[in-house]
């Protein structure tokens, strides 16, 4: 299917942690818009309990296809084979989200090295090596413009106790954003992210009563987000033609708070 410029309709769609929160999100959205959508991440049964949410979900009436694979995204040695899978074969990406993520709630000097590490390799690392190899497949297709979208975090803007590992790899993918606009912007490929604040999604779910509380109490809007409000700032981001190393705030005006 050729994909309709300014609609999602056809457009081939790659999501990292397409299975959970956020990601699952942006892919409920993009498949009932008619994306064929590729979710990614290391659960194999979540992945399968979300494509079958969406294809039971009855609201895609425009011919988009869902389909999965299992992989650790922060191994480089799986995006090197990336682009012999079979998906790729039949559908060059047009979209490529970065949602995977590992959270962290540990002091930097008492987390386990082994655990810091695997937050950044996944958060930070990953969203680099899929960049890299997908923009080559979104080069060699040449048929109209691509996007990436990168999802970072408040915290790699404003840290946060109890979170460095998080709050340093989410920094790195701003700076990798910027860094990847102006390098792919040439080539027709928009490099854009987005920066949640507090979500409702199994991150926040774990927080105490009073941990929610003190949170909301500096949210000005007075509650957290919700992961469609996530997914609609991704859907602007992929169809809007210029917007490039647009960084969008989605954090309630928590960051406005004094």
């Amino acid at each position: 299917m050729v994909y309709t410029l300014g609609t999602l309709k056809g457009r081939n769609c790659i999501i990292t942690g397409g299975s959970r929160g956020i990601g699952f999100a942006i892919a409920k959205l993009f498949f009932s818009k008619g994306a064929n959508c590729l979710l990614i991440s290391r659960q194999a049964k979540h992945l399968e309990n979300a494509a079958n949410e969406l294809q039971a979900d009855g609201n895609n009436k425009n011919e988009g296809t869902v389909s999965f694979l299992s992989a650790s995204v922060g191994q480089a040695s799986f995006w090197k084979d990336f682009g012999s899978t079979e998906w790729i074969a039949e559908r060059p990406p047009d979209i490529l989200v970065n949602a995977a993520g590992i959270s962290q709630e540990a002091l930097f000097m008492r987390a386990s090295m082994e655990h810091s590490e695997a937050v950044v390799q996944t958060n930070l690392m990953g969203t680099m090596w899929a960049c890299r190899e997908v923009a080559k497949l979104m080069k060699k297709k040449r048929e109209g413009p691509a996007s990436i979208i990168n999802i970072s975090s408040i915290l790699g803007l404003q840290g946060g106790r109890g979170s460095a590992a998080y709050a340093a790899s989410k920094a790195g993918i701003l700076g990798l954003t910027r860094a990847l606009a102006a390098e792919m912007g040439p080539m027709d490929i928009r490099v854009n992210a987005i920066v949640p604040g507090y979500i409702m999604t199994g991150m926040t779910e774990g927080l105490k009563t009073n941990q929610k509380d003190a949170l909301l109490g500096k949210i000005p809007l007075g509650r957290f987000g919700h992961p469609s409000e996530v997914a609609e700032a991704a859907s602007f981001l992929a169809l809007n033609e210029y917007a490039n190393n647009c960084v969008l705030n989605l954090d309630g005006g928590l960051s406005a708070h004094l």
